[in-house]
């Protein structure tokens, strides 16, 4: 067990991940959010998992959760599992084929031609 403030954590592979999380995820845009959250949300995902996964609070999971929702990208199922819609599905191809960038392993910060 690693101690770092008042936070416990049981391995030191728990902690590099974090730290590496919070590397990665420094500066990303809504975009780029946008569309990890759709990637991750394909075959269903939990609230919690798409926090986790995505690197989001508790408040940026509700509000991009929510408009995601409300513009149809996402829904959920009856065991509360959020998917990615077909207008999402074809939102994320609309957004790999952009001109504009070319987007490395799917997601992360674009690199400009």
């Amino acid at each position: 067990m690693i101690a770092i403030g008042k936070h416990i954590f049981q391995s030191k592979n728990t902690v590099l991940t974090m730290v590496f999380r919070l590397i990665l995820m420094v500066n990303r845009d809504r975009h780029e959010i946008t569309i990890e959250i759709l990637k991750k949300t394909i075959p269903g995902k939990k609230k919690t998992e798409i926090i986790r996964d995505v690197g989001l609070s508790y408040l940026q999971s509700k509000n991009y959760l929510g408009e995601l929702l409300r513009r149809g990208l996402l829904e959920v199922d009856l065991k509360k599992n959020y998917r990615t819609t077909k207008k999402g599905l074809e939102f994320l191809e609309k957004c790999q084929d952009c001109p504009l960038f070319k987007w490395d392993k799917g997601i992360g910060r674009p690199s400009r031609k």
